[in-house]
């Protein structure tokens, strides 16, 4: 009994038995759950109340929206009237002048043409940007800059590219001083177009290639004995010589000289760099030919020590170049040996 009491039956556990309410269930009694269909009560019954309160609250709505949206419209169009009777209808911001400042071949009118500006635009439409892109395009144009002025101006400073040399090239038909055939050539090697011939262009000197790529204005040419001719002829530029002559045509086919005939009629031959101390070394012989009165023919500058040279009917001859006379020294007193040799 004491047992029974402190184990009963129901609590006794199975020793595979899960925890749970395991001791609490019978089998033999089985509960069957019924399932009841409740109905909810609809607490917001829609009455005809409710329905033309709902149609009121859409109404204020409603109109709410459209006063709003009619007075951001009304603004809109206010707005949009007074910036085009103050910025866009106003003769202060349309274009009333265009004004060119630029030395070249192109003209005013025709810098004008190509930035695509008309009188009459309004100037806050005007892309500065743009318009010194279109101008810079052109192949004649190294530079511009556009500004933008009140009441109606607009300035356009171009600085162009100044052709110094004819480009002549046999293989790809390039012809120096004809128009249309011909190609042009500024300090840097950009291409620049040939359509019209000026006397001006006529008298530039013109550098021969025996091979080059086909070219097109605009383009930079990357050639290097194109490249070294140009330096040559800006060396020439900036020495004592372009006072008294100029270099007529330059033959660039070999690769390790420049043959560079000049206006006196003598051809003189450089290497291919340190053009500023040949040039020196030229001017010297000149003038030593112009105090003996010789007639130069030839001048070959690729010799270090002395310069070879040809005169009119005479065979080559190789003419020290006089250098530069080292300062005075004074003389030193000579050895005793030497005084013992000498009184021997």
């Amino acid at each position: 009994m004491f047992s029974d009491k402190l184990f009963p039956k129901n609590r006794k556990r199975r020793a595979n038995a899960t925890r749970g309410n395991y001791a609490f269930r019978s089998r033999r009694n089985k509960v069957h759950h019924v399932r009841l269909d409740v109905h909810r009560l609809e607490m917001n019954p829609e009455t005809a109340a409710t329905r033309r309160e709902q149609r009121r609250k859409a109404m204020r709505w409603g109109f709410k929206f459209a006063v709003a949206a009619l007075m951001a419209i009304s603004l809109f169009s206010a707005g949009r009237i007074v910036v085009r009777e103050a910025f866009t209808n106003n003769t202060r911001f349309q274009l009333q002048h265009i004004s060119v400042i630029t030395e070249g071949e192109l003209m005013p009118s025709q810098l004008i043409t190509a930035s695509e500006l008309k009188t009459g635009m309004n100037m806050l439409d005007i892309g500065l940007v743009q318009v010194r892109e279109k101008l810079e395009a052109l192949p004649q144009v190294r530079h511009a800059k556009v500004t933008r002025g009140y009441p109606g101006l607009v300035l356009l400073e171009v600085e162009q590219r100044r052709p110094v040399a004819w480009l002549e090239c046999p293989e790809q038909r390039l012809e120096a001083k004809v128009a249309g055939y011909g190609c042009l050539l500024d300090d840097a090697g950009v291409v620049l177009p040939s359509d019209e011939v000026t006397e001006a262009r006529r008298k530039l000197p013109v550098i021969r290639v025996a091979k080059m790529q086909r070219l097109k204005p605009g383009h930079v040419i990357e050639a290097p004995e194109v490249l070294q001719s140009l330096q040559l002829l800006k060396a020439h530029e900036e020495s004592a010589l372009a006072h008294s002559m100029r270099i007529r045509r330059i033959d660039a086919s070999r690769g390790y000289s420049l043959a560079a005939q000049y206006d006196a009629l003598f051809t003189v031959i450089f290497p291919v760099d340190e053009f500023e101390p040949q040039i020196r070394r030229l001017e010297r012989v000149v003038n030593e030919a112009a105090q003996r009165n010789w007639e130069l023919a030839t001048v070959d500058l690729l010799v270090e020590d002395n310069v070879p040279l040809t005169l009119r009917g005479t065979p080559v001859m190789a003419v020290p170049v006089p250098e530069p006379a080292p300062p005075a020294t004074t003389p030193r007193r000579p050895t005793v040996r030497r005084q013992l040799a000498r009184n021997n």
